[in-house]
């Protein structure tokens, strides 16, 4: 999954998941300076073009009880955007679940498709839908997408190291009542990898009192792209832990010409 603005927040995730962690460095004049720099150079990185790749998400809840879950991850760097598939493929409960994600490069509202095939139905999800789980995850539909700099009022408070990476330490604040709905968080941090723009971790504050915190891991420069294998994100309320999720790559492929744009038509989400 590439890393893309999305996963700068926990809204940002998505960039640790959906794409999720797939960028390399944008070459730039000089080094961001500013809060809305460093957002500029996550969300104007470049990523792969076309890419492939299988995950395993493991489910835990508060007493340590876990569902193991596979997926498949596509992401086409169209004309204007980025396109992300996910398919879940294993169990059975759950397999032929599919979400189609159109990233806009522009301040456009992205566009999330949801098909469920017990019901043989794809339906769009409106912005006031997706704060909520993702199939029981502790990532929201929200998390799935990027979001526009222009959505955030951001301050960088300084700079922290994270193991050996010196990041870019930000507070963000939704702009706007709209982006706070539609997110399902009040405000976020975020810690960013000054050498490779990945999110390295996130804290979010929900809407309804609980906490988010977003872990990446085994971070390693795969193919000259900077690529974090692991994710960890955990809902907490107070001090307890309600639910745990771990996204991990099994296998992971760029430049796939089988990655083609009827992958990620709505009307053959089914297919």
């Amino acid at each position: 999954m590439s890393s893309r603005i999305t996963a700068l927040t926990l809204a940002f995730v998505a960039a640790v998941v959906a794409a999720a962690v797939v960028g390399e460095l944008h070459a730039q004049a000089r080094a961001p300076r500013t809060a809305r720099e460093i957002l500029e150079a996550v969300h104007g990185r470049a990523e792969g073009d076309r890419v492939r790749a299988r995950l395993r998400m493991t489910l835990r809840d508060g007493r340590g009880a876990s569902r193991v879950r596979e997926l498949e991850l596509v992401t086409l760097r169209a004309e204007g955007g980025l396109q992300t598939r996910l398919r879940f493929e294993r169990p059975s409960d759950v397999a032929g679940t599919t979400l189609l994600t159109i990233d806009h490069d522009d301040a456009r509202e992205d566009e999330q498709w949801l098909h469920l095939p017990a019901l043989r139905r794809t339906t769009r999800v409106t912005a006031g839908g997706r704060a909520r789980s993702f199939l029981g995850s502790d990532l929201s539909f929200a998390d799935l997408t990027r979001r526009h700099p222009d959505d955030f009022d951001a301050q960088l408070v300084g700079e922290e190291t994270i193991g050996d990476e010196p990041c870019w330490h930000l507070e963000l604040t939704p702009r706007t009542d709209a982006v706070r709905d539609a997110t399902g968080y009040s405000a976020l941090e975020t810690w960013i990898g000054r050498r490779t723009l990945l999110v390295l971790r996130s804290k979010g504050r929900m809407l309804d009192g609980r906490s988010k915190y977003v872990q990446a891991d085994d971070v390693a420069r795969v193919g000259g792209v900077w690529v974090a294998r692991r994710l960890f994100a955990r809902t907490v309320r107070g001090t307890t832990l309600e639910s745990e999720t771990v996204l991990e790559h099994t296998s992971l492929r760029f430049d796939d010409p089988t990655v083609v744009p009827a992958l990620f038509e709505p009307s053959r989400l089914g297919d």
